[in-house]
Formats: structure tokens, sequence, C-alpha cells
């Protein structure tokens, strides 16, 4: 039973760590035209994923415990989703641009 109530507690603070990363998203999602929509909970989710592999990726230490992957979660996906978003926005201009040529 105490193993189930810190798997909890872990995905919580798991949830907490990926929010900024899904404020970003959701405020992107809230600010910008539909055509330049992504989804904020699947793009918030390849953000922590991609988080993660970095992490592993740069060999993070965990000096403060398994916990502290937590806060690789919070300042790594956030940071993916800054770089992400630009990047983004303007692969589907470009995209979108050569679509709007092909049709007329």
């Amino acid at each position: 039973m105490e193993i189930i109530i810190f798997a909890g507690i872990v995905a919580l603070l798991a949830c907490l760590s990926a929010g900024p990363c899904l404020l970003v998203w959701s405020l992107s999602a809230k600010w910008l035209p539909e055509k330049y929509y992504f989804p904020p909970i699947k793009m918030t989710f390849v953000c922590v994923v991609l988080s993660l592999v970095t992490a592993y990726a740069i060999n993070f230490e965990l000096e403060g415990g398994g916990i502290s992957i937590l806060m690789a979660i919070l300042f790594l996906s956030t940071i993916w989703s800054v770089v992400l978003l630009p990047l983004l926005l303007v692969v589907k201009y470009v995209f979108e641009g050569s679509r709007r040529e092909k049709n007329t």
C-alpha cells in the first residue's frame, strides 16, 4: 500500500513539474490563429519525453535522489517548449505557403 501512495505522489509531482510546459502550449493555443494550433496536452507529453531523453543523454546526476528528476522535467520541458514552439510555427508557415502555391 505504501508503494502505491509513493507512486501516486511521484505521479502528482511529475504532473506539477510539467505545468509550465502545459502553460506555454495552452497559451499558444489560445493566442495564435487556428491554423497554427498545436494540441497542448500532446505537445506537453512530447516535451516531457524529450526532456527525459535529454536528461539521459547528458547523463543527469541524481544527487538529490530520484525526486530530482522532477526538477529536470520542470526546466528541460519548459526549455523544449520554448525552442519547439517557434520552430513548429515556422515549419507550419512554410508548408502552408507551399500548399497555397500548389493550389494556384
